[in-house]
């Protein structure tokens, strides 16, 4: 499926209204499933991530050619209606020219926003100059700037995951970055409220990403006060999924067959994927059993049993139920609306006529 014009520029827009205020989770998913399923818990945006998609194609992270990363960006924007921001490496040149050319093919792809990185790959020599990575931003901004300039651009201070964790220098790199015309500042690997809050002051008014790839002891909320405006977790989810799979093959491994009790129910699986396409924009269905939810910090929603009209979109369900003199409404994220369908409390007439993407 090829994504019109219109709609790429109206995901951008949206890419970049979500950096204005507040403080958002951007979670990566690795493959299609992944970002459609995502899509389906109500996540805004969703950005790529260079190790999952390596592993997902049995490669180390940094090896895929830019050719399969076009093809996976191409893969992930068809995926779903969500802006998706694209973790571009470090731009798959070794000068400033070779960095627009590709960021142009790039752009092509209808990403909403492109993350550039200053590290080298090398060991020796972990990160590039300060001033040829501005140029290499300078490039990007310039090569965006030409198709439109409504693609999000995040410069990247890798200090802290190649070993080299100088908050100074990553300050210095940052504001460089900005200065060069990044919309939005990422230094992975920075963990603490201080080094956090440092970084935030350095670049306002720009936005600033947070990586979040393992647990930690900060909430949302510690993250949204320090000022911070995006979450993303980098490979953690793909890891998560990879772990679960190395545990239950090494049981199998070893002649057990009890690896597979965390395993995600096919059932359900397959009601979120047959309903996700063949989604259309109203339903009826019947709650015949109990169905509550709770949607955010709101009141807890009972939907009684009866007849009921559903508003699907992919993200969200809304359902609406009235008895005579009075009208319910309650909405939850679509991928709860399948699981209680899966459990048997909601039942619906699957249509088979695809209303696509």
């Amino acid at each position: 499926m090829t994504v019109s014009t219109a709609d790429t520029a109206a995901r951008r827009q949206a890419f970049r209204a979500l950096h204005e205020s507040g403080c958002f989770v951007i979670p990566n998913p690795w493959d299609a499933g992944s970002a459609r399923y995502l899509e389906g818990l109500g996540f805004k945006a969703l950005a790529t991530t260079s190790a999952g998609s390596a592993w997902r194609h049995a490669h180390a992270d940094g090896r895929l050619s830019l050719e399969r990363v076009l093809t996976d960006l191409r893969e992930m924007v068809t995926a779903t209606g969500l802006p998706v921001n694209a973790d571009f490496e470090s731009g798959f040149a070794q000068d400033a020219e070779g960095v627009a050319r590709n960021v142009r093919l790039a752009l092509d792809t209808g990403i909403a926003g492109l993350s550039l990185e200053d590290a080298t790959g090398l060991p020796s020599n972990p990160l590039r100059d300060i001033e040829s990575s501005a140029q290499r931003i300078r490039a990007a901004r310039a090569a965006i700037d030409e198709a439109g300039g409504d693609t999000l651009l995040v410069g990247r201070a890798e200090n802290f995951i190649v070993g080299q964790p100088d908050l100074e220098d990553t300050i210095r790199r940052l504001k460089a970055y900005s200065d060069a015309g990044a919309d939005c500042l990422y230094a992975p690997g920075i963990s603490t409220a201080q080094e956090i809050s440092a970084v935030v002051a350095a670049v306002a008014p720009k936005p600033v990403n947070l990586l979040v790839g393992s647990t930690s002891s900060l909430t949302l909320d510690d993250v949204a006060t320090l000022g911070v405006r995006r979450i993303s977790v980098g490979g953690a989810l793909a890891q998560a999924a990879w772990g679960g799979f190395m545990e239950a093959a090494r049981t199998l491994a070893r002649g057990r067959f009890d690896g597979f009790s965390p395993a995600a129910p096919g059932r359900e699986l397959n009601t979120f994927f047959k309903i996700a396409e063949d989604i259309v924009p109203v339903m009826k269905a019947e709650v015949v059993g109990t169905v509550e939810y709770r949607l955010g910090e709101g009141p807890n929603e009972v939907i009684r049993p009866g007849s009921v009209e559903v508003v699907l979109s992919p993200g969200d369900a809304t359902l609406s139920w009235s008895d005579g003199s009075w009208r319910g409404e309650a909405a939850m994220p679509f991928a709860s609306f399948c699981r209680y369908i899966t459990a048997g409390a909601i039942v619906v007439q699957i249509s088979h006529s695809r209303a696509g993407r």
